[in-house]
């Protein structure tokens, strides 16, 4: 959620997305796919209505509440009060904050897979695969009805991150910090013939699966292997917790935040040291405001 921000800090402060979409942003976005996956397995059975009222509550209530206040303050900055007229269709038929109503649909799909596979790896390895087969070769959208072309390629990582749980504790004894290091090596490697190759800026545009595929493995494999020595960091993990809240606000606090910088003449001019300024006054701002609303609002408490 942190690189998402810094994504959109770069966006409004620097007036251009310099830093290519694919080098770190989508692989923070299926890392949160696969992290969802995790939270999804339990010893116990999986219970279909009780993960349903989660969703309803964790993601579909917040969701309407956030992207209807926060029309207001969109007109506001753009002094265009038709804003928020012209917000409420996309709201309704979930073409606002895509990657909630593609998560928000992906759960409810992978939900009702691990119901009626009984949990079978066989049915929801099959399952997964034709999902992101589909995504491949369906023509992209940018305005598919609640993102549910979206929602197919995350139903795959939910599944990784579900698998992963439930076998971690065989996987853990032979995750190595070692091997994490290997592995980022592999993947700048990737990175860089991923930068040759100009891949598209477009939510998650995959021209190459197969190297989309490897890159990804290869991204998950490195986390696994170097998450076990990453000591704990109270403000990151409360950060993760609070990480679809932070989500709503990740566009509009650093477009507030660039506006006002830009005003006192602090704009980037090609100076580093800016923005990471910027990106840090981003994220404590943002926050403090996550933290009122967990702090006040009963609603967004898990």
């Amino acid at each position: 959620m942190i690189t998402i921000l810094v994504f959109h800090t770069e966006v409004h402060y620097k007036a251009m997305d310099i830093t290519p979409y694919y080098i770190y942003t989508t692989n923070a976005i299926v890392l949160f796919y696969c992290i969802s996956g995790y939270l999804f397995y339990k010893e116990t059975p999986f219970d279909f209505i009780h993960k349903f009222k989660s969703i309803i509550k964790n993601l579909v209530i917040p969701y309407f509440l956030f992207t209807t206040v926060l029309a207001i303050p969109k007109a506001l900055i753009h002094e265009n009060f038709t804003i928020i007229y012209n917000a409420f269709t996309p709201i309704l038929f979930g073409n606002t904050s895509w990657f909630i109503c593609a998560l928000i649909v992906a759960e409810l799909v992978f939900s009702i897979l691990l119901t009626l596979s009984k949990k079978n790896h066989i049915l929801l390895s099959i399952a997964s695969i034709g999902c992101f087969i589909l995504y491949i070769l369906l023509p992209q959208s940018l305005y598919n009805f609640w993102q549910w072309q979206d929602a197919l390629l995350a139903i795959p990582f939910l599944y990784i991150g579900y698998v992963y749980h439930q076998y971690e504790s065989t996987i853990s004894p032979y995750t190595k910090p070692a091997y994490a290091a290997l592995l980022s090596v592999a993947l700048l490697f990737i990175k860089a013939y991923e930068y040759h190759l100009n891949l598209p800026l477009k939510n998650i545009m995959i021209e190459n699966p197969l190297l989309f595929i490897v890159d990804m493995l290869c991204f998950l494999c490195m986390v696994i292997n170097l998450i076990a020595a990453i000591p704990h960091q109270r403000m990151i993990e409360w950060t993760g917790k609070q990480s679809l809240i932070y989500y709503f606000f990740c566009s509009g606090i650093p477009l507030l935040v660039s506006m006002i910088l830009n005003r006192i003449d602090f704009s980037y001019d090609h100076l580093t040291y800016r923005f990471i300024l910027t990106v840090i006054i981003v994220y404590l701002l943002t926050s403090f405001i996550v933290w009122l609303i967990d702090r006040y609002i009963p609603l967004m408490k898990k």
